[in-house]
């Protein structure tokens, strides 16, 4: 994975998060509010900052550490949630697959985890009527680590389905 396509976030023990990023450089768990690589000192030191900034920021993070840990990694928390599921798959989605995400067409909980299924646009046509998509179910564990895919059928954009 490249340095673009790796959340920006730093971890709790200071090393660079390994989750994929989304668009705004930052992983599902993670958000421009988190420590990031470009924030993190470089020698240890950061002379710019006096002793009272350094002690408000210290009061700040203590405050909101409790705070940020639960809403940091909610399956550690049991509150993976369909949000979070769909956030997770729209992030992983293009790279796990290969072709562009066109939708999430259904989400479940499955006990044992997540079971969700997207359309890929695996070749575009003008018209996009005929466009060929690919339906895949891409599995998640309970705490939302893709586990697996598979392709469930392609077939044209403009084609009648039975339902």
């Amino acid at each position: 994975m490249s340095e673009a396509e790796q959340c920006r976030a730093l971890t709790e023990d200071g090393e660079r998060c390994s989750r994929p990023a989304r668009n705004d450089g930052f992983c599902h768990q993670h958000g421009p509010d988190n420590e990031t690589i470009d924030d993190a000192p470089e020698d240890g030191n950061d002379s710019e900052n006096d002793d009272e900034s350094s002690q408000e920021e210290n009061v700040s993070e203590n405050e909101t550490e409790h705070q940020e840990d639960d809403e940091e990694n909610p399956a550690e928390n049991g509150e993976f949630d369909v949000m979070d599921v769909r956030e997770t798959v729209e992030s992983v989605a293009d790279d796990l697959v290969g072709h562009p995400l066109d939708g999430i067409i259904e989400i479940m909980d499955d006990g044992d985890g997540w079971e969700v299924v997207v359309e890929m646009v695996e070749r575009s046509a003008i018209p996009d009527t005929q466009d060929i998509l690919g339906q895949y179910e891409i599995s998640l564990s309970e705490s939302g680590d893709v586990t697996g895919y598979r392709l469930r059928e392609r077939y044209r954009r403009g084609d009648s389905q039975e339902w």
